[in-house]
Formats: C-alpha cells, structure tokens, sequence
C-alpha cells in the first residue's frame, strides 16, 4: 500500500500564504495529509548596536523579553488557525510552530519528517514579513531535501 503523500505548507498567515495553501489544496492528490508550519524569528538586534563595552548588555528585561516570545507565540497560534480556515475541509491539517530561521526550520522538518512537498507562498505579511519573502523562497528552492511549490501572490487573483 502506498503511504499518504504529506505537504508541509509554511504560513504566516497572511493572504498570501493562505492563498498558496488553498492553490496547493486544489493541485495537490485528495488524499495528501498537509502540515501547517510557522516559523517565529529569533529576536534580531537594533542595527548598529554596540556588541562590546557595557553597552552590550541586553536592553530588554527577562520579564519583557519573555513578553515579546509569549506574544510571538501566540500570533504564530492565530496565524496557523486562520491558513486551517482557509483550508477548510473534513481532515484538520497538523499544526506546528518552530523558532529560528525561516528557511534553515522549513528544511529541517522537512527532512526530519520526509514530507513529499513544501509549500510557500512568494510574499508575506504582519509580525513574520521579514520571514517569508523572495530569499527565503529561494533558500527552500536551493536547499530543501523534497520538491517545492511556490505559489506567486500574482497567482491567485
């Protein structure tokens, strides 16, 4: 018996995303067991911030930075709901939220669970827009260990 093709559909939930996790839908076997990925960036420093002298010490709290990680968390949470939404149908897809670099994460799964696919879409937007653009796309192109889709913005109009 063949096993169940499986697509990993990375999301930041934005229109976009979701648009390319419904094409996918439509061009992907009926049978295919999707996964929901978000990936929230690790904390990224001010430009131009000093690395070294007393000014190197964290300028957020422990308290403020676990704050900014919970909130992360959650809107990661709401965005994996609303890219379910769209998705609709009668299987709920998995859902999974990582933390690291968008591409790196995207291909470790990836791997580590041997999906048959993954899917992204070419733009994104809100907390994580810095996670999905073009170079991330382009990362998974060169770099992941299965095919990828990428589903253009322009796409689905």
């Amino acid at each position: 018996m063949t096993p169940m093709p499986k697509a990993l559909i990375a999301t930041d939930g934005s229109d976009y995303a979701t648009a390319a996790a419904t094409h996918a839908k439509e061009l992907l076997h009926p049978s295919t067991e999707f996964t929901l990925l978000t990936v929230v960036p690790p904390p990224v420093m001010p430009v131009g911030a000093p690395v070294t002298g007393i000014e190197a010490a964290p300028m957020m709290t422990p308290e403020t930075s676990e704050e900014l990680t919970e909130a992360f968390r959650e809107e990661a949470k709401e965005n994996l709901e609303r890219t379910a939404r769209a998705l609709g149908g009668p299987a709920d897809p998995n859902r999974r939220v990582e933390y690291g670099d968008a591409a790196a994460e995207i291909c470790r799964v990836a791997e580590d669970e041997q999906f048959d696919v993954i899917v992204v879409g070419s733009h994104g937007s809100g907390f994580v827009k810095r996670v999905f653009l073009g170079s991330v796309s382009q990362q998974l192109l060169h770099h992941a260990p299965c095919p990828v889709l990428v589903v253009r913005a322009s796409s689905r109009s």
